[in-house]
């Protein structure tokens, strides 16, 4: 077993949990399984696992050897499912990260229509906090455009743009006393519900003319969960400033629609982040051109 084969084991060792659970997918014993970790151990010059009777655990060494590891055997399953591709259509593991509110209300409507297409990739979607991106183990890296990006490793292409805009309840402009409610003035007297965990908050606007206009609110629900934002909104709790491009269901059903519409954010780009290689697997090739399609015809 060469190095590589060593390292492999070493991971399913570590997503397992176990020796004996690689040793089981691998269909040899426990000691097998100990005897090529020990010899990758020796080889690499450092100890990768902490064993005891009762729990496995990472060393620093062994931490930062998985996370690699885990990007380098994702490239390899890439190129054999790129080569064994050719010439016939794309297929294998597609590994998507993006903030919780772009996965589960963005991205899950793309790879749904994406799966159609191309039933023979299979598609992981994986949560991950803005800062962590583009996270190292995933093919492709969804969000708002990243500040700092090291463009020698990593491609970035923008998808498309959106704004935040203005958003309440049908029963919330019912109830509230709405009806001087046409100026950003107004917004000081109405409940509104911020991104953050403290206040008072400020949202930023571009008006219809293009000048640019700001308010500080006070507010008495705070959180820095979008989803929460949201559901409060429908609850009638206040007004959310949030982009329409996660809201398209509450809106096409009138749990929210859009007020003060004169009034948005300057434009936001959601880019995809990506692995700079030579050659760009194909599974990651047909996803950015069907989800740059996907939204062209939508704006």
């Amino acid at each position: 077993m060469n190095q590589f084969e060593q390292a492999s084991l070493f991971l399913l060792v570590v997503d397992q949990g176990s020796l004996a659970g690689a040793a089981r997918l691998k269909n040899i014993s426990p000691s097998v399984v100990s005897k090529r970790l020990a010899e990758l151990e020796n080889a690499l010059g450092v100890q990768l696992l902490r064993r005891t009777t009762r729990r496995m655990t990472l060393t620093e060494a062994g931490e930062n050897f998985y996370k690699q590891m885990r990007h380098l055997d994702g490239q390899w399953q890439s190129l054999l499912d790129e080569t064994a591709s050719l010439g016939q259509e794309a297929k294998g593991i597609l590994r998507l990260a993006a903030p919780q509110p772009v996965l589960t209300r963005v991205l899950l409507d793309v790879v749904t229509a994406f799966r159609q297409v191309h039933p023979q990739i299979e598609v992981v979607l994986q949560t991950a906090e803005y800062t962590q991106l583009p996270l190292a183990e995933a093919d492709i890296s969804l969000c708002r455009m990243l500040e700092k990006l090291d463009t020698a490793t990593t491609v970035g292409l923008p998808i498309c743009r959106y704004q935040n805009a203005l958003f309440t309840s049908p029963s919330y402009l019912a109830k509230a006393q709405t009806s001087e409610l046409r100026t950003l003035e107004d917004l000081k007297h109405q409940a509104c519900l911020p991104y953050g965990l403290t206040s008072p908050n400020t949202w930023s606007f571009i008006d219809s003319k293009g000048s640019e206009a700001s308010i500080m609110l006070e507010s008495k629900l705070l959180t820095n969960n979008t989803e929460v934002i949201i559901q409060a909104a429908i609850a009638a709790q206040g007004i959310a400033y949030i982009p329409g491009m996660i809201i398209t269901r509450e809106l096409a059903e009138n749990k929210l629609q859009p007020i003060l519409t004169h009034l948005t954010s300057r434009d936001f780009h959601l880019w995809a982040y990506y692995q700079k290689l030579d050659y760009a697997p194909l599974k990651v090739r047909v996803f950015l051109d069907f989800i740059r399609d996907y939204f062209a015809d939508r704006q």
